[in-house]
């Protein structure tokens, strides 16, 4: 049986398992942080790390990234189920999970109409599972900034927005912007520069426009 359980209950042995097995197979390089990233995270106070295990090999994991303590946006940065278990309800058990325990959850999304499928999963059936979810998306230019120094930055991507209750058609800016001007800044983007200027001019209102995901034409 599928058990989910917090990083901190669980090995560094079962971290590391995790990335070889769950994440690596599910990323391409430019957006996965290194495996040693992924062990700080797992003991870091601020990174939420869950890791599904089934007696005892890892099958899924979510990492959310909450910022400033309280803070009222945190970002999923991965989700992700081993390949042998995609479509087998794992995924699924790991976004109930995310959407009851709050805060507003931004989700970075490969846009399928954008990124073909290289062999990491197919980005429609992901569009898919997150649309099944509730999640919209911020109608925001949005980018993956690099995972590392030397890494290359991941245009095409979609911001999406997941609530406790039903995404509205528009939500505060403000939380938004302060969490992806950290964000940006952490991962050395320069601010005053495109394409990180950009994404944050679009935040610059009091409230921020939301669309549905996209579909498959």
């Amino acid at each position: 049986m599928v058990e989910l359980v917090e990083s901190g209950m669980t090995s560094e042995r079962v971290w590391r398992d995790c990335y070889a097995q769950v994440l690596a197979p599910s990323f391409p390089a430019d957006e996965l942080v290194g495996e040693e990233d992924f062990v700080a995270a797992c003991r870091r106070p601020s990174s939420q790390v869950v890791l599904a295990l089934d007696d005892p090999d890892p099958v899924g994991v979510s990492v959310v990234d909450a910022g400033a303590p309280d803070a009222p946006v945190a970002l999923l940065s991965y989700l992700a189920t081993h390949p042998t278990r995609r479509a087998g309800g794992v995924g699924s058990r790991l976004m109930e999970r995310l959407r009851a325990a709050g805060p507003m959850l931004l989700v970075e999304i490969e846009d399928p109409r954008v990124h073909p499928d290289r062999g990491f999963g197919d980005p429609w059936r992901r569009v898919e599972f997150y649309r099944r979810h509730g999640v919209r998306v911020l109608d925001v230019p949005f980018f993956q900034p690099p995972v590392a120094p030397g890494r290359a930055r991941v245009e095409g991507m979609l911001l999406g927005v997941l609530t406790p209750g039903a995404v509205p058609g528009r939500v505060d800016a403000g939380p938004v912007l302060t969490y992806l001007t950290d964000y940006l800044r952490g991962s050395g983007e320069d601010l005053d520069a495109a394409p990180a200027s950009t994404l944050l001019h679009a935040l610059a209102g009091d409230t921020v426009p939301v669309v549905d995901l996209p579909t498959r034409g």
